[in-house]
This record gives C-alpha cells, structure tokens and sequence, in this order.
C-alpha cells in the first residue's frame, strides 16, 4: 500500500520542523565556540536544566504562556490573519488581573479567581478588539496595528506600575502582592505546577484541536486563509469571521497573563515576560513550528519552554549568557519561515505532478 499524499505531507513537515531545530543548534554551536566555550557542555547543561525530572514541572510552567499564546495565534494564522500583537494582549491580561485581584482580595476566593481569570481573557480580547476592527471594516494592516498595540499596552502598564498601582511597601514599579487566597492552586505539591498548568495542556488543547479541525468555525478559518475571495463565493461572513478569530487570540493570550500573575508571580511586573525570550513573540515561532496544529503546538510549546527554563542552568554551570536561549528561539524563526518557503516549494512541485497524470 502505496503512502497516501497527506501522510507524505505529513512526513515531510516532520522533517522540516526537525532539520529546522538541527540547524538552529548547529549555528548556535558556531556561536559559542567563537566565544571560546565548549558547545557540548553548554548542551548538557541546556538540556539538564530544561528536561531532567527535576526540572519537569519549571519547563511545564515556562511551557504554559506559550502554549496558551500559540494556540490563539494559530487561530488566526490559519485565516491568514497576522495578529503581532499577543505580547500587549498578555501584558493587558496580567494588569487586569492584578488590580482586579487587589480589589477582590476579601472576596471568597471560590468566587473571585474564577472571575479574576475570565476578566484576565476578556482583557486580552477587548485589546484586540480595536485592531480587529480596523481589518475587518477597514482592511488596514493588522500587522502594523497590532504591533503598535504592544507597545500602547507595555507602556500603558508601566505607567500603572510606576503611579497609581506601585507597590507602596517597595516603592518598586510593581503591584502589592495580590492576597495568596486568590493564587492559582497547586496541583502537584512541592512544585509550582498550579491549575493554569492543567488547564492549558489537558482543556484548551483537546479544545482547540477539535473545534479547528471538526467544526464549522475551523472550516471557515481554513476557507478564508486559502482565499478571501473563495470565502466570499461560499457566503461566509469575512468580517465577522476576522473579529471572533481576533478575539479568541487575545483572550487565550490575556489568560496566559492572568495565568502568569496568579500562578507564578503574585504580583503585576514589568518583567512580567522574559527579557530574552517575550512570550508573544515566541509564541509566533511556536505556532509555525507547530503547523498551526494544537497537538504539535503542545510538544513545541514544552520544547522551547525547556530552552528558555534551560538556559538558566546553561548560564549557571557552563557561564553561557541567558540570551543564548534567545538567540537559538531566533534561529528557529528564521529557519522555520525557510522550511515553509521549502514546503510551499514541494506543494507545487506536487501539485503539478499530479495535474501531469
């Protein structure tokens, strides 16, 4: 039995997505071998740091913004909507969590969090609302906006940060920690494995795998990104169809920072994503390296959350800088938009073939 033309689509995807991460490696052993370092011991300890049982509930926790961002990125990259924005959009959700869990610090905690984590989402999706709009009515570049949004929303939080909300004990641009009532539970005691964790990888995954793939809503999205035109003919309502894809994306990335607040800091901060490795921008690379689909988002989204937890111990024991997580998370990128100018290559190629017989 011969292989069928989407298992072979499949095998080669799987190639590309491995070649991709082989070469980002390969040029980041050239990196720090011209610094003087030894690559293979920076590996180890990379590798020790990120996937070691120890370090398995850190790299579950680093994975979970991720996967959360990617997952409504990949919503709208499959209408071929270029949401940039989902760093602003988990800045915006983190803010909101925290002063909305200053003033609920009395209520039942029962009540709150659950309230506290839907206003999270919402935040996220009302910050992608304006740029949705501006697409979808207008036909304005939603790249340009919602790039412009990050910066809107970063500055925005640190002006909360250094004056109305700053911590008055500290005097530090960040919020009082919020009451530890309302922190996100643990579900694995002696780690920080928290509810946010379970959540992403065990209901939002299975979530949006099905209704991507076995849902009129899924169908619509994969219409409209393989022609707008052909998604007119078949009457779905583009404008509509922009803004719900939109709004899905902020809301997961508004709850991956409500996550963030309640689960791991406990306070709002400017830090709130990594420096060297923003969560929303990696969240794109994660997204394209999964193929837009969330079962391959969840292994990348652990892979390069292992990388960023891993470069700490890769720091500590082989003194390599944090930012070489960086620097391999920026190779990928660049390799992955390669492997999709290689598949898109491969698809004509077959597509072509298939027209000679």
């Amino acid at each position: 039995m011969g292989i069928t033309l989407e298992r072979r689509f499949l095998l080669i995807r799987a190639a590309l997505a491995l070649s991709t991460i082989g070469l980002a490696f390969f040029a980041g052993i050239i990196i720090i071998s011209s610094v003087g370092k030894d690559p293979l011991q920076a590996y180890y300890w990379l590798f020790q740091g990120a996937f070691s049982p120890p370090a398995i509930p850190e790299t579950l926790i680093r994975a979970t913004p991720l996967l959360l961002i990617s997952i409504g990125l990949a919503t709208v990259f499959k209408a071929r909507i270029w949401n940039i924005g989902a760093e602003g959009q988990f800045y915006v959700g983190g803010m909101v969590t925290a002063i909305l869990s200053i003033l609920l610090k009395d209520a039942p905690p029962s009540l709150a969090f659950p309230v506290i984590v839907l206003v999270a989402g919402l935040g996220g999706a009302l910050w992608a609302l304006p740029p949705a709009i501006l697409k979808a009515t207008y036909g304005i570049n939603e790249v340009i906006t919602t790039l412009m949004f990050n910066y809107v929303a970063i500055y925005l939080v640190s002006y909360l940060l250094h004056g109305p909300f700053r911590d008055p004990v500290s005097m530090f641009p960040e919020t009082e920690t919020i009451n530890p009532a309302l922190w996100a539970p643990i579900v694995v005691q002696g780690t920080r494995l928290h509810v946010g964790v379970l959540l992403a990888f065990a209901v939002v995954v299975p979530l949006a795998y099905f209704f991507l793939r076995w849902t009129a809503f899924g169908l619509k999205l994969d219409v409209l990104g393989s022609s707008a035109r052909t998604a007119q003919y078949a009457n779905i309502n583009v404008t509509r169809l922009v803004i719900q894809a939109m709004l899905i994306s902020g809301f997961l990335a508004g709850l991956a920072g409500g996550f963030e607040v309640l689960g791991i800091q406990h306070k709002m901060r400017l830090e709130l994503s990594p420096p060297t490795s923003p969560y929303g921008y990696t969240g794109i690379a994660v997204a394209l390296l999964g193929y837009l689909n969330p079962l391959l988002i969840a292994l990348t989204s652990f892979f390069l959350g292992g990388i960023i937890n891993g470069s700490m111990t890769m720091h500590r024991m082989a003194q390599i800088p944090v930012g070489m997580a960086g620097i391999i998370q920026a190779l990928i990128i660049i390799f992955v938009l390669a492997s999709y100018f290689v598949e898109d290559k491969l698809a004509k190629k077959a597509m072509e073939r298939l027209k000679l017989w």
